[in-house]
């Protein structure tokens, strides 16, 4: 029950909170004038209750959600899965052991993200939800820490890290939010005895190589270690491909050729394109074109590893013209 709803202008409000976590459609009752001769029961979707009209004794009525659908519920869920009555698989797991299945997936994520699929990211958030709750609930086992202090840490941190919302700065622009935060995070650090600490540190080393390159160049980018312009990126570029080609030993060629995949990562920043996400693009472009030259050759009745390069040449470009 949610008292004192006696303006419309507090119902919208009211209701944009709610729409957070409840559907549109959820049952709720507006109740006027409860416990007196006038009361008088509503019941309506939430997404019309400012299209009524409320006074100083209307009061909100949320219908209980259905079941399954809470955090606290999924907590519950897992802790069962966890418990001596639970399931034998993940009563085994531990951080380590589930480490592969939360990059997976992450990634799992990313490629619905990439396809645009919305009905499949719903799907692949729970999963990655899944994969976070399982590791606190390890966590609260064996006594480290408990949801409710991995929720208000992170809570603290975004508030902290955003005086302009939760404060009283003024910030100009994005820009100057990403300088603010830097600030803010190296004065973490020296509050908790991390002064001495690098700038890179808090990337992650287990993340794929072209990524890490791109943060690196980014990070530093704020400290002003950068070019002064994309022709001098271009330029980088053009360097290490030079001494890619005039590499002698295959040690020499795999570290020149290292050089020239950062500084494309560089470039990418320049350009404001996300090299990890563009070569993912890439290669699924590769994967679709090439699956329709197989299709292709099907349908002719013949084997690739019977053409030539002319023959291939010729099935890729209709690929590419049907499939994009």
């Amino acid at each position: 029950m949610i008292a004192q709803v006696y303006s419309r202008a507090v119902a919208s409000e009211l209701k944009l909170t709610l729409m957070n976590e409840y559907p549109d459609e959820h049952p709720v009752a507006l109740v006027e004038a409860a416990g007196t001769a006038a009361q008088s029961v509503t019941w309506l979707p939430l997404y019309a209750i400012d299209r009524q009209d409320v006074g100083p004794l209307s009061t909100l009525y949320l219908a209980p959600m259905e079941s399954g659908s809470s955090f606290e519920n999924f907590q519950a869920t897992i802790a069962r899965l966890r418990s001596p009555e639970g399931c034998p698989w993940d009563r085994e797991q531990t951080h380590g052991s589930l480490r592969s299945n939360l990059l997976e997936e992450t990634y799992e994520v990313l490629d619905a993200i990439d396809r645009e699929d919305l009905p499949g990211l719903r799907e692949e958030l729970g999963d990655l939800l899944l994969q976070i709750i399982l590791h606190t609930q390890i966590a609260i086992e064996e006594g480290d820490f408990q949801m409710h202090e991995v929720l208000a840490g992170i809570d603290a941190k975004i508030k902290h890290r955003h005086p302009h919302v939760w404060g009283t700065t003024q910030v100009a622009g994005a820009a100057e939010v990403i300088q603010n935060w830097e600030a803010i995070k190296r004065g973490e650090r020296e509050a908790n005895g991390h002064a001495e600490r690098s700038l890179l540190d808090s990337i992650p080393t287990t993340l794929p190589a072209l990524a890490q390159s791109y943060a690196y160049s980014s990070r530093v980018k704020r400290v002003g270690f950068d070019w002064d312009s994309i022709e001098g990126v271009r330029a980088k570029v053009a360097e290490e491909l030079a001494e890619l080609d005039a590499a002698d030993s295959p040690e020499e060629r795999a570290m020149e050729l290292g050089d020239v995949l950062a500084a494309l990562a560089s470039l990418a920043r320049w350009l404001e394109i996300d090299p990890e996400t563009a070569l993912r693009e890439s290669n699924q472009r590769f994967a679709r074109r090439f699956r329709r030259v197989e299709a292709l050759a099907r349908e002719q009745g013949v084997l690739l590893e019977h053409l030539d390069i002319a023959a291939l040449e010729q099935l890729w470009q209709t690929a590419k013209t049907q499939v994009g």
